[in-house]
């Protein structure tokens, strides 16, 4: 399954945040989780596109993104839901 635009535009901000992204099988969604010093995505790979986006959205919505630079549509995205 081809990953989209948004995943993608998350997946970099992932990068520039320093939160590893994980996709693997198992029984659950995922979500985001911090071990030690360190910050992750644990994504279900066999969920959808839309199921996938649908957890960085809920779980980016507690970050604080006033300092930081966003694409618009990612920030339209964060304040939408």
């Amino acid at each position: 399954m081809k990953k989209t635009d948004t995943i993608n535009l998350i997946e970099d901000l992932c990068q520039k945040l320093s939160i590893v992204v994980k996709y693997d099988r198992f029984f659950g969604r995922g979500g985001f989780c911090r071990l030690r010093e360190r910050s992750f995505f644990i994504i279900n790979e066999n969920l959808s596109n839309d199921a996938k986006e649908e957890i960085f959205v809920n779980e980016f919505r507690a970050f604080d993104f006033n300092d930081t630079f966003l694409p618009p549509k990612l920030r339209d995205l964060f304040n939408k839901r």
